[in-house]
């Protein structure tokens, strides 16, 4: 009997330890660490953004301006030219202002703002002198005091149309106007400059008053 209670107490024993290890080898399985592959997905992992190269741009054109003697819009830029009964039409020679540009520019067109009555009938651009002079003269073709006017260099002058101007030089403005004395009253209220240069076209107005009446 007491070999049989060694025997029995020996074998309970065993199936302790048989169990114990059973269990042990059990929980080391479920709690083994996940692997990279498990741990990592792919949308986790960072993308790298191409850096972007900004567009090369051409730089941009200073805007041109014109300089204008005397200012456009003055105070005092008002005047009166007489027309006569007669005048069929009267002609002009207006040269009321000096213009230099910014940049070198090319004109396409020069003329008056004007109202009924006016017409432009030619236009030159000429280099001034070093004694500036602007002016309206009746009367056409111009005397020798105004064409051999040493400031004026009116044999100097070309077209306006196409004409280039230089931003180091002033240019005397000269248009040969016809005014048409039956409507009335006739106004040129400026002289408009239309011109291209490397940053495209442009138009720019002196402002002025002439009035051509038989009430002057």
């Amino acid at each position: 009997m007491r070999h049989s209670r060694v025997a029995l107490a020996a074998s309970l024993a065993a199936c302790a330890l048989l169990s114990a290890c059973s269990g042990s080898g059990s929980s080391r399985s479920s709690a083994a660490p996940p692997t990279r592959e498990q741990s990592t997905s792919p949308s986790s992992e960072p993308t790298e953004t191409p850096e972007s190269s900004s567009p090369t741009t051409a730089p941009t054109p200073a805007p041109v301006s014109m300089k204008f003697s005397p200012r456009s819009g003055g105070k005092h830029l008002e005047d009166c030219q007489r027309l006569e009964p007669g005048d069929d039409p009267a002609e002009f020679l207006f040269y009321p202002v000096l213009v230099r540009p910014s940049s070198s520019v090319t004109l396409d067109g020069l003329g008056t703002e004007h109202t009924q009555g006016v017409v432009d009938a030619a236009a030159w651009v000429a280099p001034a002198g070093a004694t500036p002079e602007t002016g309206t003269f009746k009367g056409w073709p111009p005397p020798k005091i105004v064409t051999g006017d040493a400031n004026l260099r009116w044999a100097q002058r070309v077209p306006a149309t196409g004409a280039t101007l230089d931003p180091a030089t002033t240019y005397n403005v000269f248009l040969r106007l016809q005014v048409d004395p039956t409507p009335g009253d006739s106004e040129v209220r400026g002289v408009r400059f239309a011109f291209h240069d490397a940053g495209g076209d442009h138009t720019v107005t002196w402002v002025a008053h002439t009035t051509f009446s038989m009430s002057c």
